[in-house]
């Protein structure tokens, strides 16, 4: 028997899959047209602003519709860099925060069913080296945020290294999405906000910050 609180969810993820189906999910160019409106009701509402800003990303980020980074950049348009990328790291650990206890706790049973069979032969490697894993892949933002929560919460991951990868591993996106909300005006995706320089530099981040686990099992190998 499902309880209320994935009932609700269900019901939520539904609704949102259907309208963006039958009206095509928002991108900037919607947000660029409607940014005057959007800015007066900040201005006269931005508590509960923010609150919206926060609940979005923890609905956007825990599903497969392209939503997030679009929310993310406009939260530096409408906050300012500085509250802007606060208010993205704050959010963004909320949204990993619940994705990761949905996995783990009330939706594990549906999800081992779906991608367990799959972790179950690296699950010892993500138990030693997880943070780094975690973290690289945070970095690199190549697999979506949804997976890695899911992944996470199936995994014998600690909560305390799954907590630390995920803080240091949203800062710079975090960092580069507010500072796109400056250059709202100019931009027509998010895709223009990463230029090779950026792209290569979280490359190189997300690279160094495996450098323990290939020394760790150098060391292992050297003990035979």
């Amino acid at each position: 028997m499902l309880s209320q609180s994935k009932i609700f969810a269900i019901l939520l993820v539904l609704a949102l899959s259907v309208a963006a189906f039958r009206h095509g999910t928002p991108g900037l160019q919607d947000i660029q047209n409607h940014k005057q409106a959007i800015g007066l009701f900040v201005g006269s509402h931005y508590g509960v602003s923010v609150a919206l800003f926060f609940a979005l990303c923890v609905i956007f980020i825990n599903s497969p519709l392209p939503l997030a980074a679009a929310m993310k950049i406009l939260s530096g348009y409408l906050f300012g860099f500085y509250l802007g990328t606060v208010y993205n790291v704050g959010a963004t650990l909320l949204a990993c925060l619940v994705g990761f206890w949905l996995s783990r706790y009330a939706f594990r049973r549906r999800f081992e069913q779906l991608f367990y069979a799959r972790l179950e032969s690296i699950e010892h490697e993500i138990e030693r080296n997880g943070l780094y894993y975690f973290f690289s892949l945070r970095v690199a933002m190549v697999v979506p945020y949804f997976l890695i929560n899911i992944v996470a919460g199936l995994s014998r991951l600690s909560f305390r290294d799954y907590l630390l990868s995920t803080v240091l591993g949203v800062l710079p996106a975090s960092l580069i999405y507010a500072n796109g909300g400056e250059r709202l005006e100019r931009i027509r995706s998010a895709a223009e906000l990463f230029e090779w320089q950026t792209a290569c530099s979280l490359a190189l981040v997300a690279a160094a910050s495996l450098l323990p686990v290939w020394l760790r099992r150098g060391d292992r190998r050297s003990d035979y």
